[in-house]
């Protein structure tokens, strides 16, 4: 039996890289600096080639990451994927382990084997499907700051109030005339009539505020419940500060995590991305064969849907209101292990939508009668405001496993 020692991420290979992360639940203090614990699988540099590469090999402790079981990784067994194959370099002493100095031999042996394989497939024709891969990109491009949602200040008073019928714009400032509107008296006796108080004048600048105000409360007729209830009030509050910059929240990202996964359905864009590898797969040479690539963009265009928020109850939690639909979705396969009959992969999704409204949202019988989109058209289109739209990002990386003919 041989010694050997614990990593941590930032722990440095044999060839100048380092361990970029571990275990974020499972920490030392080293130091003075926090240190993680590094798994099978966490992502490492090199030193001499550019890109992200991972730890192989484990010293036979588990530990478990959302249900699966992987390896602690040991100064003996682990070693690097990067071109180099290179080894650990501990920097913590006191954490050892004993363990068969054989072990990394066999991870590396078996490394050797997948790679003579790999000879074997390009040998007979056989090529592999480069890794990352984008696997389905819908026709709608990203960053599409020319779409006409994303459109601002074009419009005049007179063509919002001709072309579009914009006339009742906000309940608390006409913004034609800049004057406050005064509220109704609650009490049918009180003597209020109309013109029976005097209309109080505002600068632009305030009626904006008050109309974004507005804006807001009305959002939470759609938003009033759950973890993502306040999404659409940052959206606002986004708007209003005007940069026109992407929007991105950790929020967002879990939503659309949570749709991906739970999403079960025949219809499923991920069920059916598992589905093309467990039959395509080639489990003798440990690839999918880049002949079959293409069945990810027919198989997702003709039998699934694209991820959105339109449960029922995403009407209420925020999710609708603030995204609703999407306007461009790329699909990126971030890595595959195929052994044998069985496969590993990561998923990656990013997706983007745009905070902004077309002239056919407003006109939209059902849509105009809401107030909240009549403020939101007038902040957005008409050139006295002109507040900018935004395009809004949501990633996640899903892992998924399965077999041959699944």
């Amino acid at each position: 039996m041989a010694i050997g020692f614990f990593l941590y991420h930032l722990d440095k290979t044999t060839c100048g890289g380092s361990i970029l992360a571990g275990a974020s639940d499972d920490t030392y203090e080293i130091g003075g600096i926090v240190r993680q614990q590094v798994r099978e699988g966490d992502p490492v540099t090199c030193g001499k080639h550019e890109g992200r590469f991972r730890v192989c090999g484990g010293m036979g402790d588990t530990y478990q990451v959302g249900g699966e079981l992987k390896e602690w990784a040991g100064s003996l067994d682990s070693y690097s994927s990067c071109p180099c194959r290179a080894r650990f370099i501990p920097s913590v002493l006191s954490h050892t382990y004993d363990s068969d100095c054989n072990a990394g031999r066999v991870a590396e042996r078996k490394q050797e084997a997948r790679k003579k394989k790999l000879i074997e497939a390009k040998e007979k024709g056989l090529e592999p499907m480069p890794i990352p891969a984008l696997i389905y990109a819908t026709q709608r491009t990203m960053d599409d700051y020319g779409a006409k949602d994303m459109q601002c200040g074009d419009l005049s008073e007179a063509e919002l109030k001709t072309r579009f019928g914009l006339t009742d714009i906000s309940a608390r400032v006409n913004p034609y005339t800049l004057t406050l509107i005064p509220p109704v008296a609650a009490n049918p006796y009180s003597g209020f009539y109309p013109g029976s108080l005097m209309e109080e004048a505002v600068s632009r600048d305030e009626s904006a505020r008050l109309m974004f105000d507005e804006f807001r409360e009305l959002a939470h007729m759609f938003s009033f419940h759950g973890p993502y209830k306040e999404l659409i009030t940052e959206m606002i509050d986004h708007m209003q500060e005007n940069s026109g910059t992407p929007y991105s929240s950790p929020l967002l990202d879990r939503a659309l995590k949570e749709q991906i996964l739970n999403d079960r359905s025949e219809q499923s864009s991920l069920l059916k991305i598992k589905e093309i590898i467990s039959t395509y797969m080639n489990g003798e040479y440990f690839i999918y064969p880049l002949e079959h690539k293409y069945k990810f963009m027919i198989t997702i265009n003709e039998f699934s849907i694209l991820p959105k928020f339109g449960q029922l109850i995403d009407r209420t939690n925020g999710l609708v209101i603030a995204i609703h639909d999407t306007w461009a979705t790329h699909i990126t396969l971030k890595s595959l292990e195929v052994e044998g009959n069985a496969y590993r992969a990561k998923v990656h999704y990013h997706i983007q939508d745009h905070f902004g409204l077309d002239d056919a949202d407003v006109l939209n019988p059902v849509y105009r009668k809401f107030r909240i989109f009549r403020l939101w058209f007038a902040l957005q289109r008409w050139n006295k405001y002109g507040y900018k739209p935004f395009i809004t990002e949501m990633n996640t990386t899903v892992e998924v496993t399965g077999r041959w003919g699944e």
